[in-house]
């Protein structure tokens, strides 16, 4: 199944008045009921520049597509097909990222 993305402004600003919201440590999932016919979940992404720069923004972008869609496999189990999901990100996913180069980098270093 292929990722849906939401791409104009008026469906994030509608998310945003209307949508059950859902705090994690990381981000908050806003979920609306789409007002399309049809029964895929569409997607879309919040990461203010408040985070980092293009290059952080654009790297967290690809992978929270790549989790959803691994995810979209078993999309029964994981969401309402009907339904719009928006992921805000918050300043915390940087610093997760940053570890987890940190432990890579330092669990793969030659001697």
């Amino acid at each position: 199944m292929t990722l849906i993305t939401i791409k104009k402004r008026s469906e994030f600003t509608r998310s945003n008045k209307f949508s059950k919201k859902i705090h994690t440590s990381n981000f908050i999932i806003q979920k609306l009921e789409s007002n399309t016919i049809n029964k895929v979940p569409h997607f879309g992404f919040t990461i203010t520049k408040k985070i980092g720069s293009a290059i952080v923004r654009n790297k967290i972008k690809r992978r929270l597509k790549s989790i959803i869609k691994e995810l979209l496999k078993y999309k029964d189990e994981y969401f309402d097909l009907s339904f719009n999901y928006i992921l805000i990100c918050k300043k915390e996913i940087v610093r997760e990222l940053k570890n987890e180069l940190i432990d890579k980098f330092k669990s793969n270093r030659v001697s």
